[in-house]
């Protein structure tokens, strides 16, 4: 059987404290997939080729799969090593897509605003700083180091909420989509953001938050 890990945010314990924890879940293995459609071009697929974010620009070094399963593979411009990746997978119902996308409802903590005036919750546990809200059909999640948000707890979330604001990515007209994102380089790709259309989930997956960021927004779907 397939896992595929899981972030939880917003259990309350006895104490008041997040508990956040990493579980496995089985993944949806009843997929479609196409008899003749392969894809092994970029311009085949929804993502987008080239993508400058604001640290750095990534290029799609690879395309595979069919046109409604593939993966691209992105790798920093003048290297070949694989910084980021944007697959899409169509599922047999609408109900086994949305089990895919860590979409978040609510989550405890202490309420605060952030610099748009956008409601959202804070909480510390484990040396990190949990921001989230919720915008549309979209929930977003942020994850900072607590010393590098020390005097400002929602500074990484304010640069978050302006970055996915001013490239509308939460205006996509999406069933639901999942942003969670780390301050930091995270060497496992585990910044992320999902979206569900229907019984399609399209998936960006990396190290930096701004290229996932990026990616999904300059993406067609």
């Amino acid at each position: 059987m397939n896992f595929k890990r899981k972030i939880q945010l917003g259990i309350a314990t006895a104490t008041g404290m997040l508990v956040v924890g990493i579980v496995a879940v089985p993944s949806v293995t009843n997929v479609l997939h196409a008899a003749s459609d392969s894809v092994s071009l970029v311009s085949q697929t929804a993502a987008p080729t080239t993508v400058k974010a604001t640290n750095q620009t990534v290029k799609a070094i690879s395309a595979s799969g069919t046109k409604g399963n593939y993966r691209v593979k992105y790798a920093k411009a003048g290297t070949s090593s694989t910084t980021a990746t944007y697959q899409q997978t169509n599922y047999n119902t609408k109900s086994d897509a949305s089990s895919q996308v860590d979409y978040l409802a609510n989550t405890q903590g202490q309420r605060t605003t952030l610099n748009s005036g956008t409601a959202a919750t804070v909480q510390g546990t484990m040396g990190k700083v949990y921001v989230h809200w919720n915008t549309g059909s979209w929930s977003v999640t942020t994850i900072a180091n607590t010393q590098d948000v020390a005097g400002n707890p929602t500074k990484f979330a304010n640069h978050v909420n302006n970055q996915i604001q001013k490239q509308d990515l939460t205006s996509k007209n999406v069933t639901s989509g999942a942003v969670t994102v780390y301050d930091t380089p995270q060497n496992g790709q585990a910044n992320s953001v999902q979206w569900q259309n229907g019984k399609q989930v399209a998936k960006v997956q990396g190290q930096q938050a701004n290229t996932v960021i990026k990616i999904a927004a300059d993406a067609k779907n």
